[in-house]
């Protein structure tokens, strides 16, 4: 008996959601992002993080860093999860400027309130907030936004 055994191998891509994309375009409030949520399943996250389709976000004043195991986040995701970060505090380092730096070519969300100082956030960053609008500074401890990989 002569048996035969075929591999068969799959190639499969994946697309990331828009939201996870980073844009070199300028600031636009009509852009619409979808904040639709596409898992049930929810991240075990730290005290100072936000959880969003299983991934983990937080804010801090690396100054364009993130720690092992993040990367830069977008825009788009910190509009769809920035009122979250109301009594959130930083990850490990206060900043030094209150524009938000992600993974975007432009800053699009500043702290109005709570900024460069300790102790928990009284409100999550806003879009413009700050006078953050289409701006790109980077700063020694700039504050970062950063997502699970």
């Amino acid at each position: 008996m002569i048996v035969f055994f075929h591999h068969l191998t799959l190639a499969t891509t994946t697309t990331n959601p828009s939201y996870l994309t980073p844009s070199t375009a300028r600031c636009n409030s009509t852009a619409v992002t979808s904040c639709t949520t596409t898992t049930s399943i929810i991240a075990r996250c730290q005290s100072y993080e936000v959880s969003w389709n299983n991934h983990c976000y937080y804010l801090d004043g690396l100054g364009g860093n993130c720690t092992t195991g993040y990367s830069l986040a977008t825009n788009a995701v910190l509009g769809c999860i920035a009122t979250q970060f109301a009594s959130k505090t930083y990850r490990s380092t206060i900043s030094n400027n209150c524009c938000v730096w992600t993974a975007d070519t432009y800053e699009c969300y500043g702290f109005n309130n709570n900024c460069n100082t300790a102790g928990p956030f009284s409100a999550g960053p806003v879009w413009s907030g700050a006078g953050c609008l289409s701006v790109q500074q980077r700063y020694s401890a700039q504050l970062t936004f950063c997502g699970s990989n």
